[in-house]
């Protein structure tokens, strides 16, 4: 028999209130579950039931300090109307005691005898710590390994596999009958599981658990699609603290990571594509996303309209492949269209309605810069149409490559409709753009001069590279007394709108330059014109496009004398390279850019000896000031090593020369002028005095210049204009009377000039007037005519046609 120890606790009035029977010959589970209790707090009652001990334990339960419970009946600690289970016959009875604060706790109590006689030790815990605190642990771990929806695994400190749950063999075939004994990488061989031991491993060592490990691999019963396990390790110990293995939880978050994966290619691809309008770059930028992260190789074929901006039409265009990723290209042969072996795909017209998915074959020959396995390998294709509001512009195809390729699925299928969608309306911009950047530059083109008009003041060559940001322009006119106008501008304001302003300026320019003003005062009537047109469209709905610059240096090369006058409205100054002394920036007052508030600006007079390169350039990056160092640099150095080498010569080593932020989006202009003198052979000029007399001898003069010059079919007409302009000269203006002319490229020009500056005026005489008909008389049998203004006067002149053969 047992042997019972019977305890009487007295209540108050010693009214006996209850029996506990404990049994302290118990088995060993329930010794194991009462053991708890031996932690718990202690007091010692004596038996007339009166507290003689009371622990610190026990203050910190209840909230009693020693000197309120001492010498006061045990009783008084329990709640008055709660039961204590007397005669019982259990090993730990449960009791609810009242705290200090009033507020009931439901405790376990055991007793035994104590070291004093008669006495007895009471030991008390909180329900939550007792035993069966113990028998949850056990049904909950009973439920983990039986009920569990995720897989639980128990390991030994050898890493070698205990005990698995029946979720464990729910993943895929990895666990079965055999796996029990095996380590991880020999359970799940295809997978990541070398690292996962090495986290294991480390579990072991630290006691740190590892948590969401993630475990990648293909598994037994699905080869052909890659899993995804999130892991959790934690160290098992033993009582005593022994380190008896690890446990392992898992969870599938394949789906989850997907999602997260595609997500964040969505996002990269919004970051990354269409951040250049260019379409070649942005196909590459699509290819560059999908590969590697959702397929192994991917190809971008556009229409030709596309690519050169034009309107779409998919019937009569031809597909080209602007985009190209596979992930076995090597840094040096990636991205090569047009030595891909990868198939376009079919005519328009058989698909493109909406994403297919195909098998094929890819044929990766040796040699190849994609792949040199020199055989066929099977892929999985998506083709996936590039439709902008219902109109096609290209087709992308992404490969998935190899016999343990994975199939796209319809997921994949979304994903990939929604990254061509986005990548589609950012070709379409291109494409937009490409246009109007087309027709912008088309028309800069067809506002500069096509050739080169050969003349006798200077030969000229340029270089022209047409701006996205910004427009160039450059114009070489002819003026009279065989002289020529040089003029180079820039503005920073892009498109047509642009270009628009340019032409504008550039017409003005042409008309100025026919009334033979001075450099600065040219660029004075510019400024008002500029002037003008911002405040047009500071008037207009929208003032956004007002804030732009316009600059523009112009010059006049006389090659009589040798002189070239220079002006500057905020541009930069050219270049000068003497054919003995080297280059040099020529010097000139440079005023503000055109349309600026307060601009004073003048012109400088420079001698150039024959033979002079002058080199005028325009780039929207480079326009005035210190910005003009480092273009100006490379030009002279080019032009001080190739001073003396034909001017064409010249222009190309100095374009191969530019720095690179010439080839920027602003463009780029370089106007290249070699001066020339007029020598006696091309240039007569004569003194005469004011007197009705000396016109026989001027008609003289000039019939026997023509003479020399082979021109005698023209004598005819030069004598009549030469006898009206001096005869003229005389009559209305003062003297002395300067007459000259020249044989130019084709054309022979006459001039008179007189130290007066009142213009004559073109009359047209009635029938009767006996007067009034030189001037129509000249304009009817010259090309043109005109007057030029000057410090000491005026100098009228004509120009006349001659015939080509009789040029010098």
């Amino acid at each position: 028999m047992p042997f019972v120890l019977i305890f009487a606790m007295l209540a108050h009035g010693g009214l006996l209130r209850g029996l506990i029977v404990v049994d302290i010959s118990r088995s060993p589970r329930e010794r194991s579950l009462a053991a708890g209790l031996l932690r718990g707090a202690e007091m010692v009652v004596d038996q007339h039931g009166t507290v003689i001990e009371w622990s610190s334990e026990a203050t910190d339960l209840l909230g009693h300090a020693s000197s309120d419970v001492l010498g006061k009946p045990v009783a008084s600690l329990l709640e008055a109307d709660r039961s204590i289970g007397w005669g019982q016959r259990q090993s730990v009875a449960s009791v609810v005691l009242r705290r200090r604060d009033g507020n009931p706790e439901a405790c376990h109590i055991q007793i035994r005898p104590s070291r004093s006689p008669g006495c007895w030790t009471v030991q008390v815990v909180p329900v939550g710590g007792g035993p069966n605190a113990q028998v949850v642990d056990e049904a909950v771990l009973n439920a983990l390994f039986t009920q569990s929806p995720a897989s639980l695994c128990v390991y030994g400190a050898d890493l070698r596999l205990q005990r698995f749950n029946p979720a464990a063999e729910g993943m895929q075939g990895v666990f079965g009958e055999r796996s029990v004994g095996l380590m991880p990488h020999e359970l799940w061989p295809d997978s990541n599981s070398l690292d996962f031991e090495s986290g294991m491993r480390r579990v072991l060592a630290t006691g740190v658990p590892l948590v969401n490990f993630e475990k990648r691999g293909r598994p037994p019963d699905d080869p052909e699609h890659e899993h995804i396990f999130a892991n959790s390790v934690f160290r098992l110990e033993d009582p005593q603290g022994h380190v008896v293995g690890l446990a392992t939880t898992a969870v599938e978050i394949t789906q989850q990571r997907t999602v997260e994966e595609r997500i964040r290619l969505l996002a990269d691809a919004s970051s990354v594509i269409g951040t250049s309008l260019d379409v070649v770059q942005t196909s590459q930028q699509l290819a560059d996303v999908a590969v590697p992260r959702f397929a192994d190789a991917a190809t971008v074929d556009v229409f030709t309209s596309v690519i050169s901006g034009e309107d779409l039409d998919p019937a009569q265009d031809e597909l080209r492949r602007v985009g190209l990723r596979h992930t076995n290209a090597s840094d040096e042969t990636v991205n090569r269209p047009g030595r891909s072996r990868f198939p376009y795909p079919l005519a328009p017209e058989q698909q493109f309605d909406e994403p297919y998915r195909t098998d094929v074959q890819l044929l990766l020959e040796s040699g190849e810069p994609l792949w040199s396995t020199g055989e066929t390998q099977a892929a999985h294709s998506l083709v996936v149409p590039m439709k902008h509001r219902n109109i096609l512009t290209g087709v992308v195809t992404f490969y998935r490559i190899g016999p343990r390729s994975t199939a796209f699925s319809d997921f994949d299928v979304f994903t990939a409709r929604d990254l061509v969608s986005r990548a589609t309306l950012s070709i379409d911009n291109a494409r937009r753009y490409a246009r109007e950047h087309k027709a912008a530059r088309t028309l800069q083109r067809q506002l500069l001069p096509s050739r080169a008009v050969p003349q006798s003041a200077v030969e000229t060559a340029h270089h022209f590279a047409p701006g996205a940001s910004g427009a160039s322009w450059f114009d070489v006119i002819p003026v009279s007394g065989a002289r020529v106008a040089l003029v180079v501008g820039t503005t920073d304001e892009a498109g047509l709108s642009g270009t628009a302003a340019v032409g504008r300026l550039g017409a003005a320019v042409h008309a100025l330059a026919d009334l033979d003003l001075s450099p600065d005062e040219v660029l004075a009537r510019l400024d008002a014109l500029v002037s003008r047109i911002t405040g047009e469209r500071d008037a207009g709905p929208s003032s956004a496009d007002v804030n732009f610059k316009i600059t523009c240096v112009y010059a006049v090369y006389d090659p009589a004398n040798g002189r070239l006058s220079l002006a500057s409205a905020g541009h930069a100054l050219p270049i000068a390279v003497h054919p003995d002394s080297g280059a040099q920036n020529l010097s000139a007052p440079v005023g503000a850019p055109l349309g600026c508030a307060d601009r004073e600006s003048g012109t400088n007079d420079i001698d150039l000896p024959a033979g002079t390169t002058v080199v005028f350039y325009a780039s929207a990056l480079t326009t005035g000031g210190q910005a003009a160092e480092q273009p100006a640099s490379s030009l002279i150095r080019t032009m001080t090593s190739s001073a003396l080498a034909p001017l064409r010569q010249l222009r190309n080593r100095a374009v191969e020369a530019l720095p690179d932020a010439w080839t920027s989006p602003a463009g780029t202009a370089l106007l290249f002028a070699r001066t020339q003198r007029l020598d006696e052979d091309h240039m007569s000029t004569w003194d005469l005095p004011s007197d009705p007399a000396v016109v026989a001898t001027a008609r003289s003069l000039v019939q026997r210049q023509l003479t020399v010059w082979g021109l005698e079919e023209s004598a005819f007409v030069t004598e009549l204009v030469v006898s009206e302009l001096v005869t003229n000269a005389i009559r209305y203006a003062e003297g002395p009377i300067h007459m000259r002319v020249i044989r130019d490229h084709h054309a022979l020009i006459c001039e008179v000039s007189d130290a007066t500056t009142t213009a004559p005026h073109l009359r047209y005489a009635r029938s009767g007037d006996e007067g009034g008909r030189g001037l129509f008389l000249i304009a009817q049998l010259t090309r043109r005519w005109g007057t030029r203004f000057s410090g000491r006067g005026k100098t009228i002149w004509t120009e006349q046609d001659v015939e080509d053969e009789a040029a010098p």
